[in-house]
């Protein structure tokens, strides 16, 4: 059995959107938010061999608990948080043990997260799922970097990509990921491979990338080689706060705004080659 160690640390509620990106730019595999009479209780599952030290400075001046917990405990504390939410009208993401019915002229997606990102909940992931929802045509053909649990790879199927091709380095998200889109009836229209996108040649109408800023930033000139000209790269993860080194990077890579949207601290930008 793999072991994991969780720490607990309570910020104020302003803060909760910043220290949850620290706490995912740092490795963790998730962040639980509970409302608290002094504040928000962020819990956050680390590999049992992360930098404990380098998160406790990380964090400073909060004070963390620190646990170790078996990785069964983990997916059993996400069960207990993981409640069915509506990213939009025509969208609704559900655990598999919680389902829904489908909102009135769209779908829902079933999604057990495992040991990967992206539930619909965190503000990052329903926003590039607004973003497809916004710019995936029937029969587009889309590349998911960074897939995590493949939800934004089951609700581009959904929307009417004929094909989308998820990759991800990490063989846990890749796994997640396949099972997700059985469960969801789209894994045959979804090829998955635990490679980098660098790994990719084609190109795509729709590049979608929901992944910290960290590892975002420095890949965006290897996304727009994969998007067609007349094509829209989503991508998501970055704070308010990185929003002008952000809109450089897109510059410099001949990439330009076609619209920004917005939900707290997140952005997410939807973007098109320079015409």
């Amino acid at each position: 059995m793999n072991t994991y160690f969780q720490v607990s640390v309570v910020v104020p509620s302003a803060r909760v959107e910043i220290v949850s990106a620290q706490l995912f730019e740092l490795g963790c595999c998730g962040v639980v938010e509970e409302d608290i009479s002094d504040g928000v209780r962020l819990t956050a599952y680390f590999e049992a061999a992360q930098n404990e030290a380098e998160i406790r400075q990380a964090l400073v001046p909060y004070e963390c608990r620190f646990e170790q917990v078996p990785d069964t405990d983990w997916t059993l504390s996400w069960r207990s948080f993981f409640r069915p939410v509506y990213p939009s009208p025509r969208m609704a993401i559900c655990p598999p043990w919680d389902r829904v019915p489908d909102p009135p002229g769209g779908f829902a997606i079933a999604i057990d997260p495992q040991m990967a990102f992206g539930t619909g909940h965190h503000e990052t992931t329903s926003l590039a799922l607004l973003g497809l929802e916004k710019k995936i045509m029937s029969g587009d053909r889309v590349i998911d970097v960074g897939t995590g649990s493949g939800i934004l790879s089951i609700a581009a199927v959904k929307l009417g990509a004929s094909e989308v091709v998820a990759v991800d380095i990490e063989a846990d998200a890749i796994e997640n990921a396949r099972a997700n889109c059985v469960l969801n009836g789209v894994d045959t229209k979804v090829v998955l491979g635990q490679y980098s996108v660098d790994r990719v040649s084609d190109i795509f109408d729709v590049v979608v990338a929901n992944i910290i800023s960290s590892i975002l930033l420095p890949m965006v000139p290897a996304l727009a080689k994969r998007l067609h000209p007349e094509g829209y790269a989503i991508l998501g993860g970055i704070l308010d706060r990185e929003r002008e080194v952000f809109c450089t990077v897109l510059d410099r890579t001949d990439l330009v705004i076609d619209e920004m949207i917005e939900d707290g601290e997140w952005l997410c930008a939807i973007a098109r080659k320079s015409r």
